[in-house]
């Protein structure tokens, strides 16, 4: 037992109470059924006195396992996945997949999800039933042969033959859902950051239709996934009444008496049983997720501090007909700052996304991702960024945060106003070190004072390409890019843009006159 440590000592010790607890709770029903079969003789009154006993001697046995099963499996469960989250996520930061996408949030609070039920739900309770089944079939020859036939039938059906015949279905409603949920994503996010252009070219009407088409896809997805459920407990319901009036047939003439206790067995291990039907039958589909956050195999990460290139680059999103970037060029080399201006749905964001796939980069997106977590968590991102407490004090001492502690905790980030979040976002940029920031509207909703202090902080980086509204700061910036309807149509140094006539000086006309 010395190579059970930890966790893995939790575990085993979890699946024996489960084994315990239930196997008490079967003892339990076949007492009651005992006693029911003993009445009909008017036994000693002792002897009721004494089994009532043993089934409430039994029943605090049972619920103290059971107790302690839950805190053990629970408490191992919790440890795993919270080392899961560390290694996925360090293997995410450096993937080429969007990290800081909604939709990968959103993805990856779902794996998680199904991570915990994976253990909590369908390894620990399936183990501790098969375990419980194999020991009531086994103590069913004390009887007699053919109730251990109808056992074994029973497990086999219940536990490995259902399981195995629903997985195909719901794995292939699972991944239906799936897909269908990642296209609804792309279609809301290009109808909302993209809804002038659509509304220009009159596609916002199809766009629209083509959204409501994928969410009546995953209703259906999910009324099929609510049938297969009630599908799984009519069987169950079935398989259960038909062995019951099988033992009543088969022992009401040699074993009258014991037909009480029958039953109540039976339906200890049905209650056992059912429950893990339909958690098993996610067993595959869910395996998956487990197998994907679980490689610890380190992934290669290209050098990208070289120039930034984008030539005669068009890009459209999946599942649209209609190109949001069209012949891009941009050259974005070592110790340069870039500038991206235009309107609302310009096509800004979606360029800054293409520059980061080929980036390795600090990067502040619109929406930024903070945790019920402490400070520092937030800041390191869970200890992939290392950083001293000290310097962490310092910095927030500087971005004017001083009223955090890093261990303080965050109990929502709805807690934190923007400017806070936009600070402390810089301090996670800080800590993390790259050559190049890439910000998309980094002073947004922030007062003077504030925008000036962050923009202050930006230019002190060596490489830096910021998509902004606010033109306050542009001529600090030595290339500017005026992006319209998804193509660049003015690109020049800071100095010949706002010298010549065209969109960048117009712009810059319009900010200046409307402060």
């Amino acid at each position: 037992m010395m190579y059970l440590k930890g966790e893995k000592m939790h575990i085993f010790y979890s699946i024996v109470l489960g084994i315990i607890g239930g196997l008490v709770g079967v003892a339990i029903f076949g007492l009651s059924g005992y006693m029911i079969s003993l009445s009909f003789f008017e036994p000693p009154f002792f002897l009721i006195i004494l089994i009532i006993a043993m089934i409430k001697m039994f029943g605090l046995t049972k619920g103290t396992a059971k107790y302690m099963e839950r805190l053990l499996s629970h408490d191992a469960t919790f440890k795993m996945i919270g080392r899961l989250r560390a290694s996925y996520f360090k293997q995410s930061v450096n993937s080429a997949e969007d990290t800081h996408s909604v939709r990968y949030i959103q993805k990856l609070t779902s794996y998680f999800d199904d991570i915990e039920d994976y253990y909590i739900r369908i390894i620990y309770p399936y183990i501790v039933a098969v375990f419980i089944s194999l020991i009531l079939t086994v103590l069913s020859l004390l009887i007699d042969p053919k109730l251990l036939f109808i056992l074994l039938a029973s497990v086999l059906v219940m536990l490995l033959l259902m399981p195995l015949v629903i997985s195909s279905i719901s794995g292939k409603l699972y991944d239906e859902r799936n897909s269908a949920e990642d296209t609804l994503f792309t279609q809301l996010y290009h109808y909302i950051h993209d809804f002038t252009n659509l509304f220009v070219v009159k596609e916002d009407t199809k766009v629209n239709q083509n959204i409501k088409k994928t969410y009546k896809k995953i209703t259906k997805n999910e009324n099929k996934e609510a049938a297969l459920d009630a599908v799984i407990d009519t069987v169950s319901l079935l398989i259960q009444l038909g062995v019951i009036i099988l033992i009543i047939v088969l022992f009401s003439g040699d074993y009258p008496l014991l037909i009480p206790m029958l039953i109540l067995l039976l339906m200890s291990f049905f209650e056992l049983a059912i429950p893990v039907i339909k958690p098993a039958s996610k067993y595959k589909a869910v395996k998956a997720r487990v197998e994907a956050v679980s490689d610890t195999g380190e992934s290669v990460t290209e050098d990208k501090h070289q120039s930034l290139t984008l030539s005669n680059m068009t890009f459209r999103y999946p599942s649209t007909k209609r190109d949001v970037l069209t012949n891009i060029n941009i050259d974005i080399k070592p110790g340069e700052k870039h500038a991206l201006i235009g309107s609302s749905g310009s096509g800004k964001t979606t360029l800054l996304n293409q520059l980061i796939k080929q980036s390795d980069a600090g990067i502040m997106p619109q929406h930024l991702d903070f945790y019920n977590a402490t400070v520092e968590e937030n800041i390191t991102m869970f200890n992939h960024f290392e950083s001293e407490e000290s310097e962490m004090k310092n910095l927030l001492e500087q971005f004017e945060l001083d009223h955090f502690n890093p261990e303080d905790y965050i109990t929502s980030a709805e807690y934190l106003s923007l400017g806070e979040k936009k600070r402390m976002h810089l301090i996670r940029m800080y800590i993390e070190n790259k050559n190049i920031w890439i910000l998309d509207e980094p002073t947004a909703s922030l007062n003077t004072r504030l925008r000036g202090k962050i923009w202050e902080e930006i230019f002190k980086k060596d490489t830096v390409i910021a998509a902004t509204h606010d033109l306050s700061h542009l001529e600090q910036f030595d290339y500017v890019h005026y992006l319209e309807n998804g193509t660049i149509t003015e690109s020049s140094s800071v100095t010949n843009a706002l010298q010549q006539d065209g969109p960048v000086k117009e712009a810059y006309k319009r900010y200046r006159d409307a402060l």
